[in-house]
């Protein structure tokens, strides 16, 4: 009888715990507010649980009323473990990212590519709305000299309702892509058209890989690098990333 006793307490005191040992009012909360695909994970500040949704981190209390938006800083150390964990979940997607890229063909992006042959590719998630990307898009000459091709993918950050995926989408329908992208950033009028294209596609692409914001680059191995990079720099980084000696490729 004893015995017994002693298996209904244990049942009654993990009941409230998922198989992974987080609290089910956590992981409940969690898909209630996010969603079925949202992933929870111990955190280690007690009595707090870490939430990732798609390429955001959130932290909820363990009763799963309250959630924390924002960073966690250790000042010990003087890190942002919030940072931290993001830079390890990107790596994480390396793999998928990769795959995600070799399943995008030439022609349902914008390429914009060295007269003679690439050394290296980047596929860069645009919007023609984003200031750092039309940075970015006027040093394109100067990156195909350093060996790079730039693969555009789009990402009209305010959603497939927005001007600015109407804009994207007579883009991709231009009998001069290249040029409707470079006046498009220019903010110069571009002939509105419509086709079968890509851009909604790539828009959930993006999201589904961790992208939440433009420019985004994703390298020929699936490392994203988040925002701006100036030319010199990208292509310092290819260079030491892609060396021989590296082990890179």
């Amino acid at each position: 009888m004893r015995f017994y006793i002693m298996l209904a307490l244990l049942a009654i005191g993990t009941s409230t715990l998922a198989d992974n040992g987080i609290p089910k009012a956590v992981t409940e909360s969690a898909k209630r507010t996010f969603g079925e695909d949202v992933r929870v994970f111990p955190f280690p500040i007690k009595g707090l649980y870490e939430v990732v949704d798609g390429g955001d981190i959130f932290y909820l209390s363990k009763d799963g009323r309250y959630l924390v938006v924002g960073n966690i800083y250790d000042l010990k150390t003087r890190t942002s473990l919030t940072n931290e964990r993001r830079a390890q979940l990107r790596q994480e997607q390396n793999p998928l990212r990769m795959e995600a890229m070799s399943s995008v063909k030439d022609s349902d992006t914008v390429v914009f590519a060295p007269e003679n042959g690439s050394q290296y590719t980047i596929n860069v998630f645009t919007d023609v709305s984003c200031g750092y990307c039309v940075k970015l898009h006027q040093e394109i000459p100067e990156l195909n000299e350093g060996g790079v091709k730039v693969r555009y993918l789009a990402f009209p950050r305010a959603g497939v309702d927005s001007k600015t995926y109407k804009n994207m989408v007579s883009v991709w329908c231009a009998e001069d892509k290249q040029q409707a992208m470079t006046d498009a950033k220019l903010n110069r009028k571009i002939e509105p058209a419509t086709c079968n294209n890509p851009v909604a596609d790539q828009y959930e692409l993006g999201q589904s890989i961790g992208i939440t914001g433009t420019p985004a680059m994703v390298l020929s191995d699936g490392e994203l690098l988040p925002g701006y990079v100036p030319a010199k720099q990208l292509i310092d980084r290819l260079r030491k990333k892609y060396s021989p000696f590296s082990g890179g490729r």
